[in-house]
């Protein structure tokens, strides 16, 4: 028994043991049966809803749904990787309930990282918790954002295997880096892993001028050279969606111009400067590392009784906050409150609303947010501390990566930066919300910390290095805290710019809330000061022998957790929780929705005004819709909304005003040509009134008579409200190069026709004694819908900006489109060669272990 507990992988089971137990009593709704429905998971499954369903019922995968936006690739919405070996590892390791593994596979991570530096295991422990509690990280997984949360658990360990391979690990430290940047790819969230690429940039730096310093360039790029391996096997491991998705990009509002330039003669390249910094984190609130609400947190927060702003209520009610949680009853009379206008409120429902529902405590530059980026009080003093302790080769890469990733995440308020990385460096402009690079500093400052704490207790480091250290650490961070405690108002004023829209009997507002969020400035400056203080007196103890190693380290462990567990907590607790019957729930069937689903046409697209149109996929789980929610829409559909659909569409909801008929309704819909070349046959207005079937759209596929060839985009864009277009097909021939015009004749006979309808395949039938051209009211993609009629491939052009056309010979015809991508073929066969590589890495890795292990025993 003794010799088991004196084994070295003992300490690694206790830490999973530990992160479970962590997992566990924070997460225990999600182990009940419990899930968290935030509106990225509720847009997910809405969108996704086609898809699934043809992929529980066929045996092939729909590559492509119509649920939203006319019609676009799964690749980003549900598409799986049958032929990666990872489709499989990501499996098991979703082996505990949501939430709850994502959180595990935080603190496992980072634990994986800390271990490859040496880190003692209960350091690595107590690191692995201060990283996986960051608020962030948890106010990601209740908004929904799992694929962001996953890559991020997997930043720590790709840091980790790049470090062992340049220290003399090269082929443990390169499968490792295989397998992990390989998930962190297969988690689908590129943005992360890009900047995962930041941190290893800047690691990589360093070692090549320690490499110049020692005259080690030999090893130096022998490992980068090895390195390189992994990748383009973690890569070839993720060929399937990497591919699909490269080529699809190039269509999406990412990709190139289309050559479109109404409003301003420009030619938009990626995504717009102002739409990518749209969310940067203010300088000063840059403050919030280690004093949360130094900004007020969240967009919607909660006050205490003692607030201002809860005084100033039951000055004004005499109303005593219940001090409990409200019973179904009391909760049904606050929401009906909440229907009333509010002009009409008394001081009380005032009372009892503020008690109940949250305001807005956030007054930083941001438009909102759900919360801060809380690093950790303890995190940021090691850290200032570990910038004197720390030798130069573990402390200046990371610093520099620290500085990149706040700098950046700073956006439009450090633009000479942010202009830089935009239109110079490589994919930078193809990702939106650079407040989410704070995700390096995240990973480096916690890393640094935790390495600082191991040279705290290095008996190798003198005792007056670590004093002096300890003395830098505590006086800055505790110095900084300690003045934000004592002037609060060094944050600022405490007001919003939205404050000044309380108004009547909210006017009180505009006072008492600066002074509350104030109040939270000073409260949380109070808080970080005092864990400072209990960190540096721990460490002081230790230094001076007062203390022992095993109280010390299970101290700072504790210190740690409740550090950060409290923070995170505010953001991630009990209340996020909702049965797992709300994925159903969540989509009742409205009567509207049950009258068009009777409808026998398997093709057709619903327009529904009861939502946000272009910011909800909630109407895709029943119908093909007009709108959606994603954010790889294709640009060309991005630009038909942005100058004809929303125009099309404000037209026909004021019709609603004027109105004294359905046919004045029907009237203003026969004038929208492009929501009726869209298919748009039904319209919801109302949840609880049948929908309005509109007369005038043209169908699956129609026959015209004309062709209007145009030669630019501008052209094109515009002749779409200028001719017929159930009678005239307008074609860019600058882009359709391969266009002929071939002689119309004229046939009133002339039919085509949906024959079958799946993502993947469309079946027409077409009978006509003439040649005819068909517009078909699909969306167009070349990179995988190939034309057939009667079995023989046949070419198909852009028209309408977004439709599909192709000229079909007289007579009695089948045309099918059929989606088959060969970039999805590709990736593949590229990703079962790669699973196949890493399986035998992996093999040969526990063969050469096993090997030395037993040539150690003999000897």
């Amino acid at each position: 028994m003794k010799n088991w507990i004196s084994q070295p992988f003992v300490p690694h089971i206790v830490a999973v043991v530990v992160f479970f137990l962590l997992t566990f009593f924070y997460l225990t709704p999600a182990f009940q049966g419990n899930i968290i429905f935030g509106h990225d998971t509720l847009s997910y499954v809405a969108s996704a809803k086609e898809a699934h369903t043809y992929n529980e019922q066929n045996d092939d995968q729909a590559l492509w749904t119509n649920s939203m936006f006319g019609g676009m690739p799964t690749y980003q919405i549900s598409m799986t990787q049958p032929q990666s070996i990872l489709t499989y590892i990501d499996a098991v390791l979703r082996v505990l309930p949501g939430p709850s593994y994502r959180l595990f596979l935080y603190l496992v991570g980072f634990y994986v990282l800390l271990v490859a530096f040496r880190v003692n295991p209960w350091l690595s422990i107590g690191g692995a918790i201060a990283f996986a509690l960051g608020s962030y990280n948890l106010i990601i997984i209740v908004a929904g954002h799992n694929t962001k949360a996953v890559a991020i658990a997997y930043m720590a360990p790709i840091i980790g295997s790049v470090y062992l391979a340049f220290r003399e690990k090269r082929l443990l430290g390169t499968v490792l880096l295989t397998l992990f940047l390989g998930l962190s790819l297969f988690a689908n969230h590129i943005q992360i892993t890009y900047y995962t690429l930041f941190i290893v940039l800047c690691f990589g730096v360093s070692e090549f001028i320690f490499g110049v310093k020692e005259k080690k360039l030999v090893p130096f790029f022998t490992t980068v050279g090895i390195l390189l391996v992994g990748v383009v096997i973690a890569v070839g491991l993720n060929a399937t969606r990497l591919l699909t998705t490269a080529e699809y990009a190039a269509y999406t509002m990412r990709g190139a111009s289309n050559g479109l330039s109404l409003d301003n003669g420009q030619e938009q390249k990626g995504l717009s400067k102002d739409y990518i910094t749209q969310w940067s984190y203010g300088i000063d609130e840059t403050l919030t590392l280690f004093i949360p609400n130094v900004k007020g947190g969240s967009s919607v927060g909660k006050l205490t009784e003692d607030s201002q702003t809860a005084m100033k209520f039951a000055e004004l009610s005499g109303y005593k906050p219940l001090g409990r949680n409200l019973t179904k009853e009391e909760q049904s009379r606050i929401d009906s409150i909440l229907k009333r206008n509010p002009d009409n409120f008394t001081p009380k429902n005032l009372a009892e609303l503020m008690y109940m529902y949250e305001l807005p405590l956030y007054w930083g530059t941001q438009p909102f947010t759900s919360g801060p980026v809380y690093i950790g009080a303890i995190v940021i003093f090691l850290f200032f501390a570990g910038l004197y302790l720390l030798p130069a080769r573990d402390k200046w890469w990371m610093l520099a990566a620290t500085l990149l990733g706040i700098m950046l995440a700073w956006g439009k308020n450090f633009m000479p930066l942010t202009d830089f990385f935009i239109d110079y460096v490589p994919m930078y402009n193809k990702f939106r919300t650079v407040s989410m690079t704070l995700t390096i500093p995240a990973i480096t400052l916690t890393l640094m910390a935790i390495l600082t704490l191991k040279s705290f207790f290095n008996t190798n480091v003198s005792i007056d290095s670590k004093r002096k250290a300890l003395y830098i650490g505590g006086g800055i961070a505790g110095g900084i805290t300690f003045l934000f405690w004592l002037f609060p108002s060094l944050a600022g004023s405490g007001v919003s710019p939205q404050d000044v829209n309380y108004t009547g009997n909210f006017a009180f507002l505009q006072q008492t809330l600066p002074q509350d969020r104030l109040q939270l400035v000073s409260q949380d400056a109070f808080r970080s000061l005092l864990f400072i203080v209990l960190a540096t007196l721990v460490i002081w103890l230790s230094i001076e022998g007062k203390i022992k190693q095993y109280i010390a380290y299970p101290a700072i462990i504790i210190l740690f957790t409740i550090d950060m567990l409290p923070i995170a907590s505010r953001y991630l607790n009990n209340a996020s929780f909702v049965p797992d019957t709300i994925t159903t729930t969540s989509f009742p069937k409205r009567e509207v929705d049950k009258i068009i689903l009777q409808d026998k046409d398997p093709n057709y697209r619903v327009l529904d005004v009861t939502v946000d149109i272009f910011n909800s996929a909630v109407p895709s789980y029943y119908h093909k819709t007009i709108g959606g929610y994603h954010a790889a829409k294709m640009r060309r559909y991005q630009e038909m909304i942005e100058v004809h659909l929303a125009k099309q569409i404000q037209a026909i909801t004021a019709s609603f005003a004027t109105a004294k008929t359905e046919n004045d309704i029907q009237a203003t819909m026969q004038q929208q040509q492009v929501l009726n070349m869209l298919n748009m046959k039904y319209l919801i207005y109302h949840a609880d009134a049948p929908p309005i079937q509109n007369r005038y759209a043209f169908g699956n596929a129609w026959v015209v008579k004309n062709s209007m060839p145009v030669a630019s985009a501008n052209e094109e864009m515009l002749a779409l409200t200028t001719v017929d277009l159930a009678s005239t097909v307008v074609i860019d021939t600058t882009t359709q190069t391969f266009f002929s015009s071939v002689p119309l004749s004229s046939d009133s006979l002339a039919r085509v026709e949906l024959s079958l309808y799946s993502p993947n395949e469309l079946r027409y039938t077409f009978s006509s004694t003439s040649n005819q051209m068909v517009v078909f009211s699909e969306i167009f993609y070349d990179k995988g819908w190939n034309a057939y009629i009667d079995g023989e491939k046949t070419p198909y052009y852009r028209a309408n900006y977004i439709l599909r056309a192709m000229n079909v010979p007289l007579g009695t015809h089948e045309i099918v489109f059929r989606f088959e991508p060969k970039s999805y073929e590709i990736g593949n066969i590229l990703s079962l060669i790669s699973s196949i590589l890493l399986t035998f890495a992996f093999l040969g890795i526990i063969f050469a272990g096993s090997k030395k292990n037993k040539k150690n025993r003999q000897a």
